[in-house]
């Protein structure tokens, strides 16, 4: 009678610790060189913003690249389009948008779905009660705080959010469809003249620096491990 191969077993305590932590909680998409560029970059951005609300401090008015946006960009108070776009940047969409981001992450990676789902709320927290009244700089249609802006921040940090918690094989087209909405939200707020281009390019800044800043959140819990890799003694091959 052919004899049978003794099924393989796994020896825990032979493992390295570190291939055990791997198994358990999955590949880490960034190493410390990447989580320190994603860092960089957002403490770049911040830097950009603060600089430029600084310079609007002493300089409110229109500067060449306002003027430049504005011609580009002819006003249009009625503009149908630009009011559908601002429309993405109001407060029940950005709530419907964080729900929508921490429901997508939450199976995957709950730290990560916590940092990326409170990284919009923060951002335009951030433009409206912290960076619009330090720089005080006011728009000339309607007198409103304008530097930077807070409809833009919440259309960039929601498109920047959902771009990093959708599955690998649709965060390009995600990344297409929030440009094409960042993009159009800062023409429509030129257009409508609520913001000089310069308060809609800031609008972006901030809210891609703490998105940013978001994505290198510790992780949590990513899937379940596999149990012949973690159990001891279990065999490679289900049941133990």
């Amino acid at each position: 009678m052919a004899e049978v191969a003794p099924t393989e077993r796994i020896d825990v305590d032979r493992i390295p610790t570190r291939s055990l932590r791997a198994t358990a909680s999955g590949p880490s998409p960034l190493g410390r060189t990447g989580i320190t560029i994603e860092l960089g970059v957002g403490a770049l951005l911040l830097a950009l913003a603060a600089l430029a609300g600084l310079a609007f401090v002493h300089r409110p008015w229109p500067n060449r690249l306002d003027i430049w946006g504005d011609r580009l960009l002819p006003a249009d108070l009625s503009s149908r389009w630009a009011h559908d776009f601002v429309n993405l940047g109001s407060l029940s969409v950005l709530i419907a948008g964080v729900a929508l981001v921490f429901f997508i992450s939450v199976w995957r990676d709950w730290a990560r779905a916590i940092a990326c789902a409170m990284a919009p709320v923060i951002a335009v927290l951030i433009v409206q009660e912290i960076a619009k009244p330090l720089v005080d700089r006011h728009s000339v249609l309607t007198g409103s705080l304008s530097y930077p802006s807070g409809t833009v921040a919440a259309v960039a940090a929601l498109a920047t959010a959902l771009t990093l918690v959708v599955p690998a094989k649709v965060r390009i087209p995600m990344a297409l469809v929030g440009l094409f909405a960042i993009v159009g939200t800062c023409a429509a707020v030129i257009v409508l003249r609520w913001h000089y281009p310069t308060d809609a390019i800031g609008g972006v800044a901030v809210p891609k620096a703490i998105a940013t800043v978001s994505s290198s959140a510790p992780r949590g819990r990513v899937g379940w491990p596999s149990l012949g890799s973690t159990s001891r003694g279990c065999s490679t091959a289900p049941p133990c």
